[in-house]
This record gives C-alpha cells, structure tokens and sequence, in this order.
C-alpha cells in the first residue's frame, strides 16, 4: 500500500514539523483497539498486556503502514492508575466502574502517579518501547494520555464532576491540579521510552461544558501540559471528539499546535482557526469507516481534503474519533488509498 509513497511516515513528519518540502499529507486514522485485530486479540487481551499491545500495534502497521502509531485503549487509564476502579470487556474498550473520589475525605489520599509501576502504566510503556525498538525508524510512536480534565472527571465519576463545577469549583482545581501533574509524570516516562504522546479531552467537549466552563477549568491545565511538552521540542495535540464549535477558539489558544476535531465542519473550523494551528480530521467513524462502504469514504477524504487542504498552519487527514473496533478491513484500506491518492501535493481532488 505503501509502493506510491516517497517518504517513510517518520520522515515525512519530520519534515513537515521543519517546514521541508513533503510528498504529501499525513494520513492517519485514529486506530487505537482497533488495531487488536491484526492479530486478532480480544480488546481485554490488547489493552492488559504490554506485549500483546506493541505487537498488535506493530502488525498493524506493517498491514496498513498509516503515518502514525498510537498506543491506546482508553481515556481513563491514568484515572485507573491514581485509583478508579475499571471494568474490562472481553471485546470492548475498558469502563469506569468505581471512580475513585467517592467523598472529600478521598481527596487527601489523591497523589500524582509513578508511571514505572502504577496500575496499567507499565502496559503502555512496553507497548511503546516494544514500536519503537521494532518499527520506531519508520514511523513516530505515539501514545495517547488522558488530559487533566478527562482524567478528573474518571477520578470523580463525570455526571457528579460536571455538576460540581457549578457546585464545588475549589474540589474542581483540586483534583485537576493533580490529575495536571500525573499527565506530566506521564509525558516524561513516555518521552524517555522513544514516544511522542499526544492528549485527549474528551470530556471537555462542547457537547457537555459551557465556552465559560472550558476557560476555567480546562484551558489554564492544557496551557501547563503544553508548555511541559515543548518543553521536549515536541508538538502538543489535542484532541476533543463531539461537538466542538463551542470551545474550539479557546482550544486554539491551548498551547495545542495541531486540533484533532470531530462534529464541525472543516471548513468553517478553518475559518475560526485555521491561521492559529494545524487542523486535524475528520472522516466519521461511525457513517464513514463502521457503516459506510469504499465509495462513500472516499468521498468524505475528498471533501475533508477539500475543505482544509489549504489551512495556513497545515492539515493531516484523520478519523473524526476512534476508528470502530468493527470497521471492516476494506474500509480502512479505502481511507488510505482515498488519502494517498488526494493528499498529495500539489493537491489534484479528481
């Protein structure tokens, strides 16, 4: 799949990230359980066990070689390792089952995490020093954490933490302020093991919290993580999945270099930030790589090519969110002929 292509992924970021001349866009699909099936694991099996996580990831990415590897199985992970309780599937994404933060009392027990030996911590950790080791000259490993807000509301139950923001702001930045720390405790184990992580803030979307909302207990947290991630000369992502049109102006302002955006329109998320950042998406999971077929694919690549093709900061191709678990293999090899074949450049959507 890769004969077309002039660069290898790792090079062809590279040199985007150094303003060089590329082949084309960076294509990437969010594949993160997904990958499970390239060895056919069950998601339990994938996400618990560091070996199995790194060589499905690996296989995969000699099956479909995408721009970038993400190491990933779900948004509570760090919440899971300063105390939630987590329920695991055989076949699906783990969930919260006990948030951690039951009373105010458990608040003075809440303590910023040890990457090298808390909860499944070490999982990801294998996971990513086994990409890199194997496939880490091709391609960028790129594990995903938590951001702070997300993690928070895992730590206190998110219908009890989104209320509390009206009710209970100073339990709020409590927990965030250290829910902050474990993200950058995490950022550095991640760097030292070769990764180059990336957060998400899922819960932070404007499909749950107000504009005013994401400007007090959002914003000022993302700003401390993205400073402590260009700290490593690296680029901050963020990415906030629903309805983002709301909060996207004050994501801009994050410290973000590159949004991943889900349910907006690239073109009118171009023309509220475009000249900020590079955008980044945003082919529907569901109606495009679950339920769609290559013909309907491809024709939302090529809109989404279209559409952002031209941001002033840059543009990756992307899934809007998760690629779901049961997309069918010739999906996904649509995606990515769709994107190779439209995002290269000079840029010819024909």
């Amino acid at each position: 799949m890769n004969c077309a292509d002039e660069m290898t992924p790792k090079e062809r970021m590279l040199a985007i990230l150094q303003g060089k001349d590329v082949d084309r866009f960076l294509v990437s699909p969010l594949i993160l359980n997904y990958a499970s099936r390239s060895l056919n694991l069950t998601v339990r099996s994938f996400c618990t066990n560091g070996k199995n996580m790194g060589d499905a990831n690996i296989a995969c990415f000699k099956k479909y070689h995408h721009d970038i590897v993400y190491i990933f199985s779900t948004t509570s992970t760090l919440a899971e390792a300063m105390g939630t309780k987590m329920y695991f599937p055989e076949d699906d994404a783990p969930q919260v089952e006990t948030p951690f933060i039951q009373t105010r009392e458990d608040l003075k027990k809440l303590k910023p995490v040890d990457p090298e030996k808390d909860g499944r911590l070490p999982v990801y950790l294998e996971a990513v020093k086994r990409c890199v080791d194997v496939i880490g000259n091709e391609v960028f490993i790129v594990p995903v954490i938590g951001a702070p807000f997300t993690t928070s509301a895992a730590l206190r139950g998110t219908e009890t933490f989104i209320k509390e923001l009206y009710t209970d702001p100073e339990l709020i930045h409590t927990v965030m302020k250290v829910a902050t720390q474990s993200v950058k405790n995490l950022i550095d184990a991640f760097v030292k093991a070769g990764g180059v992580p990336v957060t998400v803030e899922p819960v932070a979307t404007g499909s749950m919290i107000s504009e005013r909302h994401f400007r007090e207990f959002v914003l000022p947290y993302l700003k401390e993580v993205y400073a402590h991630i260009h700290s490593f000369s690296l680029p901050g992502v963020l990415h906030i999945c629903g309805k983002t049109k709301r909060v996207i102006q004050c994501m801009a302002e994050s410290g973000a270099d590159i949004l991943s955006i889900d349910n907006i329109d690239l073109f009118e998320a171009k023309t509220l930030v475009g000249d900020k950042v590079c955008l980044m998406g945003n082919v529907s999971p569901a109606d495009g790589m679950l339920k769609g077929n290559p013909e309907v694919i491809t024709t939302m690549v090529k809109d989404c090519v279209i559409k952002a093709s031209d941001n002033p900061k840059g543009f990756v191709l992307a899934t809007g969110c998760e690629v779901p678990i049961k997309t069918p293999h010739e999906n996904m090899v649509a995606f990515l002929e769709a994107g190779r074949r439209f995002a290269r450049l000079p840029i010819h959507v024909n």
